[in-house]
């Protein structure tokens, strides 16, 4: 059974506080990045590289958002103290999702 914080952190280890190239096609096919109005960053250049497609990336966001969906999301009692920032990664992710989705056609 997978743990319901490694989702969370393996989707909070994805978001960065900037810009960041690099070099390839996911710059070229997808956006680098998505930014919520919060300002926070969610790394999509870095999840297309590490998964090796946006197809696979677009799997991969999925099946994390799947298991934090079956693990309650943030109102689990593991993320209670850190809810904001909770909703804040998934919201991030959810965006990326949708960045994904209409890069991958």
């Amino acid at each position: 059974m997978s743990n319901p914080i490694a989702s969370v952190v393996r989707l909070s280890v994805l978001m960065i506080a900037g810009f960041q190239t690099i070099s390839g096609e996911a710059r070229a096919a997808c956006p680098a990045f998505v930014e919520l109005p919060s300002g926070t960053v969610f790394d999509l250049a870095k999840l297309i590289a590490d998964s090796g497609s946006p197809s696979a990336a677009l799997e991969k966001a999925r099946a994390d958002l799947a298991q934090m969906s079956r693990d309650g999301e943030c109102s689990a009692s593991e993320h209670v103290r850190h809810h904001a920032e909770c909703l804040e990664i998934v919201e991030a992710a959810h965006k990326a999702v949708a960045a994904l989705e209409h890069c991958s056609r």
